[in-house]
């Protein structure tokens, strides 16, 4: 005669299996509307850098800002930060001494931008990811900032 399964292995099995299908589910909706964002603050200048541990950005980067209608000869990527930005949520980025960012993530890789630079607001916006934003430039050089989320396969 067949001896009966223990009671105990009967609840640890339905419990397990519960347990191993409910965990990754239960991850899911805080991870759907996270944002990965890399912020890059980037130096346009056709001389070389004022100062020598600037590396010039990738050379897909250097395309995307000449595609834009950028004129100049180098790209030096100064501050390279990245964050994760639940959804609905502003995190403040600083990218240098004059210049904050405080990023909202929208969702669906859209974001609001207040670009703050030595403590007034300088520009505000929502944009689409991957985006540039340009900012104070001379004859000599020009500021960017370009924003990406990480998730994207760029």
């Amino acid at each position: 005669m067949s001896r009966p399964a223990h009671p105990t292995s009967r609840r640890r099995f339905p419990a397990f299996v519960l347990l191993s299908l409910a965990l990754p589910l239960a991850a899911l909706p805080a991870l759907a509307g996270d944002l990965k964002l890399e912020a890059k603050l980037i130096q346009g200048a056709n001389a070389p850098p004022a100062t020598a541990h600037h590396n010039l950005v990738s050379p897909e980067l250097a395309a995307t800002l000449h595609r834009n209608n950028f004129k100049w000869t180098n790209y030096y990527e100064i501050t390279n930060l990245t964050t994760l930005i639940p959804l609905n949520q502003t995190r403040d980025l600083r990218m240098s001494e004059r210049c904050t960012l405080k990023i909202k993530n929208l969702g669906s890789s859209v974001v609001a931008l207040d670009y703050i630079g030595q403590g007034k607001q300088v520009s505000k916006g929502t944009n689409s990811l991957p985006c540039v934003y340009c900012g104070t430039n001379t004859d000599d050089t020009a500021w960017f900032i370009y924003l990406r989320s990480l998730d994207d396969k760029k």
